[in-house]
């Protein structure tokens, strides 16, 4: 039996994106080949081992620069029982790990997949839910060409062996139709190699069960987190070229390193002296003089590297050395290559050099609004997927109509005295106070207990005081310690000792 024109179709998709992803994972993980001008150059580094030094990598920056900013807070539902199973979802299947590595793979390769299916127990009963994240080498998830928000199928496939005994696996799944057609699942293999030429797909029956199961559920159990659509870029796809050369500088200085400690010398023969030609001096490389020592006063060599000696050099008229190139000529292209790539992928200058000069807490804002606004649409994105998700779960769990709410934290926390002091000067302009925490990123939720154990606006008033007078505090103690004015140490046992009195006046209001 010949393969079905989906599994043909969605196969051959699959396999066209994956060396898209295996790209960016190579640029992501600094495992990228450097481009040579020649071969004779790249012969030429190869006999010094400089083709395989490792990369500078700062293609990955992009990337890291947008998960280091997803953080989840919390999953619920706002329902105790269904919170409980949520909790055991997430400790079933390490998801505490699993889902910031998720967010990593999907940023960094444009696509990944979580997929949500039941364990069953021996009378074939729910004893739980797997949450498997997926990557989008294996897995493709292949939209309707009339309505592209709706998944037309899915494919998964994966080798299994090598060489000769390789076989190649494939299954189809398909969700109910609207015309309440059953879903289904085809599971096909492939033995060998696969060409296009031939179609050697055929059914998968070897573990006793049919080639074609029922999907109960009705569903596709891939849940697809991408970073555009249909399918994600990878968000340091323009990082590409940048890291290229920046990896050539780099190669190119390494190759030049040893020239500019130990230069190449040459000596320049004066063709009118009879006895042209270097002098016959010691040699530690001639066996006649394998004894020699070039450190004793004793070798026979005439040039000895003392203070006042004279070097008598036969048949020579001048002697030098070659310069080696100029490390300006890579730093210099280095640095302009680096803030290129920081352009071109819309990150801070910053994320890529933290050593340049302290800028303030609203021009830093600026700088970052871009960033932030890529991180909060992650933030949507991936937030409504993680939501479809557990409420798949839940369902498959027994748990019908449960909306899940993911909460993450602000992509732009402000937590400094700049921040408080905007929130002091909004009160005071009239705008709400729970929406002026929010804006300068503080959690809904926080908030929400701030306000429930305030009694008036004078108390908000004095805690947003009081935490705009530590901030400037804690600036003004900052630049005591640069100067040398306090040490770290005082400024700490300051700090204890102001904070403990709050708290202390705080319980003593709160009591009275």
């Amino acid at each position: 039996m010949a393969g079905t024109a989906d599994l043909i179709d969605s196969y051959a998709e699959l396999v066209a994106a994956r060396p898209g992803y295996a790209k960016a994972e190579a640029y992501f993980d600094g495992d990228v080949d450097e481009i040579f001008a020649s071969d004779k150059v790249a012969r030429m580094l190869a006999k010094s081992n400089l083709d395989e030094l490792d990369e500078i990598n700062f293609a990955r920056i992009p990337v890291t620069a947008v998960t280091d900013r997803l953080h989840i807070t919390a999953i619920t539902s706002g329902d105790d029982d269904p919170d409980a199973e949520i909790a055991e979802l997430i400790k079933r299947n390490q998801l505490d790990e699993e889902l910031p590595a998720l967010h990593v793979r999907a940023c960094s390769q444009g696509d990944a997949y979580l997929m949500v299916w039941p364990a069953l127990d021996d009378q074939g009963d729910i004893a739980g839910v797997d949450m498997l994240v997926n990557s989008a080498a294996t897995v493709r998830v292949i939209y309707d060409e009339e309505n592209p928000l709706r998944k037309k199928l899915a494919i998964k496939s994966w080798c299994v062996g090598s060489g000769k005994n390789q076989t190649i696996r494939a299954d189809l799944w398909y969700p109910a139709g609207p015309d309440e057609t059953e879903g289904r699942i085809e599971r096909w293999v492939w033995a060998g190699k696969h060409t296009k030429k031939n179609d050697k797909w055929a059914p998968y029956t070897e573990d006793g069960q049919d080639a074609v199961l029922p999907n109960p559920y009705g569903v596709i159990p891939f849940f697809h987190y991408r970073t555009a659509r249909p399918y994600g870029r990878p968000e340091h796809y323009a990082a590409y070229g940048p890291q290229s050369l920046i990896n050539k500088l780099v190669v190119s200085h390494a190759a030049t390193v040893d020239f500019q400690s130990l230069p190449q010398r040459y000596g320049l023969i004066d063709p009118q002296v009879d006895q042209s030609g270097m002098q016959n001096d010691f040699d530690p490389d001639n066996p006649e003089d394998l004894d020699g020592d070039p450190e004793s006063p004793l070798n026979p060599s005439q040039l000895r590297n003392d203070p006042g000696e004279m070097w008598m050099l036969q048949g020579l008229k001048g002697v030098g050395q070659f310069e080696a190139a100029n490390p300006q000529v890579y730093l210099a292209p280095f640095d302009r290559y680096v803030k290129a790539m920081a352009q071109v992928t819309g990150t801070p200058f910053s994320e890529f050099d933290s050593t340049g000069d302290a800028i303030s807490g609203k021009a830093r804002q600026e700088a970052r609004a871009s960033q932030t606004a890529r991180v909060q649409a992650r933030q949507r994105s991936f937030g409504a997927t993680h939501a479809d998700a557990f409420e798949f779960a839940l369902q498959l769990l027994g748990y019908d109509d449960v909306t899940v709410t993911v909460r993450w934290q602000p992509a732009d926390y402000r937590d400094d005295a700049e921040g408080w002091a905007t929130v002091n000067a909004k009160v005071e302009a009239g705008v709400p106070r729970e929406r002026s925490l929010i804006e300068i990123g503080c959690p809904p939720e926080l908030v929400e207990g701030w306000m429930s154990s305030l009694d008036d606006d004078a108390e908000l008033q004095r805690r947003v005081d009081l935490l705009t007078s530590l901030g400037n505090a804690v600036q003004a103690l900052g630049t005591g310690v640069q100067l040398g004015a306090i040490s770290q140490d005082q400024v700490g046992v300051l700090l204890d000792q102001v904070l403990g009195a709050a708290e202390k006046l705080g319980d003593s209001e709160a009591n009275r």
